[in-house]
């Protein structure tokens, strides 16, 4: 991963986590903060790297992650499983989370937390679980850690099937959620449902 620069990173988290829109080089390059030659240089870098593919309409040519290529894949599970950009509150939480690992398969940590920090009304969190009969003893747990803190925890619960299910639904809050979330835990099903959502 050492050849994908900061900015290489976020173009392509940006581009696989909002697949619904299309990105070319001066859609991308304010949510970036790059210039126009410096934004069609990375994306013509990454489509090089046969990371990206492309695509000409009209005059613009836009950008996907190459879904089909392994490497790519397992590159945007490094990128969702690093955590080194966030705050130090947001990291507790983080820590504090992976309490509830064994009873899941993956746990998103999205919302307010990560633009407000320690000014956030809640923490939301999305749990990914194992199957529906999880869910009691989740929530049990939930309940115990909500009686001890400031700030509760606002649960939304899914199982991998509804998680892609509203995916392709188009489901406005769960595309909202994967464009802006930190992914606490399974990065591996997380890109998987992502890109599954995609093919």
């Amino acid at each position: 991963m050492a050849d994908i620069s900061e900015n290489g990173k976020k173009a392509l988290r940006i581009i696989f986590t909002d697949f619904s829109t299309n990105y070319n080089s001066y859609s991308i390059k304010d949510k970036i903060g790059i210039s126009d030659v410096g934004s069609l240089k990375l994306l013509r870098g990454l489509k090089a790297k046969n990371i990206l593919i492309s695509e000409k309409m009209g005059n613009a040519i836009f950008y996907k992650v190459n879904i089909k290529n392994e490497y790519a894949i397992k590159l945007l599970e490094l990128i969702f499983l690093d955590h080194s950009g966030l705050s130090s509150f947001v990291k507790g939480w983080i820590y504090d989370l992976r309490e509830f690992i064994p009873l899941t398969n993956a746990i998103l940590l999205f919302g307010s937390i990560l633009r407000k920090g320690k000014n956030a009304k809640d923490i939301d969190v999305c749990f990914i679980l194992k199957n529906h009969k999880g869910y009691p003893k989740l929530q049990s747990k939930v309940d115990d850690i909500n009686k001890k803190n400031r700030l509760k925890i606002h649960s939304l619960y899914m199982t991998k099937k509804d998680f892609g299910e509203k995916l392709r639904e188009k489901d406005k809050l769960i595309l909202d959620m994967v464009k802006n979330c930190v992914v606490v835990y399974g990065e591996a099903l997380f890109v998987e449902v992502l890109k599954n959502a995609q093919s």
